[in-house]
């Protein structure tokens, strides 16, 4: 007896009834933050640029790199730190990865529920202009009184 074994037959050992794939790659994008090294330990002419993208930050607040991408937030910042595509702020100042996607992302500061959920909205992956998104959430971040670095 011949089995038929195509990805589309119901005795295919992989076959999924959604026709997801394992190996298929996630659509839209989403964002991701990194947390960098704090403003006293950035050049001045660093901490000019940040104080000028960011007047409302409040003194000793913590400074942020957020981005977009369609890969999972780890791999994207494992590029950065290795020089590849990378942001040279995060290659250079990169502290940890903040998986702002993911729900209740631990930013490493007090923020209200209401602010988490709202930056959860914004980083998950979505269809929207991930631009718009992308500015949103540094905006989100820059009204909390952070400094946010982002394209």
């Amino acid at each position: 007896m011949i089995t038929d074994l195509t990805p589309d037959s119901p005795a295919a050992p992989d076959a999924d009834p959604t026709g997801h794939t394992p190996d298929a790659k996630p659509r839209g994008t989403i964002l991701y933050v990194v947390r960098l090294d704090y403003f006293g330990k950035l050049s001045k002419s660093q901490q000019a640029k940040l104080t000028a993208l960011n007047p409302l930050a409040r003194k000793k607040a913590p400074v942020f790199y957020v981005g977009q991408t369609r890969l999972p937030a780890w791999k994207r910042y494992e590029n950065h730190l290795k020089g590849y595509k990378s942001s040279r702020w995060v290659e250079k100042h990169g502290q940890h990865l903040i998986k702002a996607d993911e729900w209740k992302p631990d930013f490493g500061v007090a923020l209200s529920a209401d602010t988490i959920k709202a930056a959860w909205s914004l980083a998950r992956r979505g269809e929207g202009d991930p631009g718009k998104r992308e500015k949103a959430l540094t905006e989100l971040l820059r009204a909390q009184g952070y400094y946010v670095i982002s394209n």
